[in-house]
């Protein structure tokens, strides 16, 4: 199951909004199949580890993040996949939360297959935290972004200091933007440094596919300028203001 987590985070900034799961196909004792779900739209993590173990899938046992699906979405489901390879036992870390999408280990059991919750649940669902908050609750994760010196301080009071982070602070923000499905900001900020909030996709360093936030800005009275650098393009940001204004 470790191994499964290991791949589970090739998806950390591609797969949403569906979760980041990871598949491990084990036959005497050897791995004969790997597998992640990479990016929305893709094979799952359960298909692309029969792809690889082929015929050496039948009687083999199957270690997943995640409970296997069992509907139709953008595609095939998983539960029947395994079903149709032979696979003998299913070990899932955690159930699937999304009522859409349950029901894999109920048609597992049903074809004779042995199937059972296993370790590191916990590591399952910090995975994909988000995911699971917003299927139980109804309600988002938020993440708070600051940066501040070690005075408590935001900026210069002149304003001439426009970061107080380092390089490598500013990537890992960046990194965090990809994980999330908006990012949300107020106008002070964005008549302040002008700034884009998107992933900036940097050639060698963000892998195809990484999502970019929806960016929010919270603007009372309009004061921010059409022009903007955070309104391009225009479909992947939203401007929340009072009528009227």
């Amino acid at each position: 199951m470790s191994e499964a987590l290991v791949l589970a985070r090739i998806g950390l900034n591609t797969t949403h909004p569906n979760p980041r799961v990871g598949c491990v196909i084990v036959r005497e004792g050897v791995i004969v199949g790997r597998g992640a779900h990479r990016r929305i739209g893709g094979p799952h993590a359960e298909i692309e580890a029969l792809t690889e173990a082929g015929s050496r899938a039948r009687g083999a046992t199957v270690y997943v993040t995640l409970e296997p699906c069992a509907h139709v979405g953008r595609t095939p489901p998983c539960a029947p996949a395994l079903v149709d390879a032979g696979v003998a036992r299913v070990v899932f870390a955690v159930p699937d939360p999304n009522p859409e999408a349950t029901g894999g280990s109920r048609m597992l059991t049903e074809a004779g297959i042995e199937v059972s919750q296993g370790p590191l649940s916990r590591s399952a669902r910090e995975l994909n935290r988000g995911f699971f908050k917003r299927h139980e609750t109804g309600w988002p994760w938020v993440t708070v972004k600051l940066a501040a010196s070690l005075d408590g301080r935001t900026a210069l009071a002149n304003g001439a200091s426009r970061w107080i982070t380092a390089a490598a602070a500013r990537d890992d923000v960046r990194r965090l933007r990809a994980r999330c499905s908006a990012v949300i900001t107020g106008s002070g900020t964005i008549l302040a440094d002008n700034p884009l909030l998107s992933v900036r996709r940097e050639p060698g360093r963000h892998a195809d596919g990484i999502c970019e936030p929806l960016r929010v800005v919270l603007d009372s009275n309009a004061r921010c300028p059409p022009d903007a650098r955070v309104f391009f393009p225009p479909e992947e940001s939203l401007l929340v203001t009072l009528a009227g204004s």
